[in-house]
């Protein structure tokens, strides 16, 4: 049983450190909570998705990151960075 507990625990979900300060985690941006759970859920908070996310990518990049932007946005990331920029 102890073994099951462990490989249980190596696969919990880790928030992304970002999430505090996240408009679309702390429900600002969207208007559908369906859209929000799903992002959550893919992005925030799968052990080492947020990685993966535009707004992390450019928050760790410039400090911030525009309302605009999704976590699978279709832009690159320099496109966002001009976007924010202009």
């Amino acid at each position: 049983m102890l073994k099951i507990l462990i490989i249980k625990n190596s696969n919990m979900l880790t928030k992304c450190p970002k999430t505090d300060k996240c408009p679309l985690f702390n429900k600002n941006l969207l208007k559908r909570e369906s859209s929000y759970n799903a992002y959550k859920q893919l992005y925030c908070l799968t052990k080492e998705r947020h990685k993966e996310c535009k707004r992390y990518i450019i928050s760790e990049k410039v400090g911030s990151c525009g309302d605009f932007v999704m976590p699978n946005s279709s832009y690159t990331i320099e496109e966002i960075i001009n976007k924010m920029e202009d």
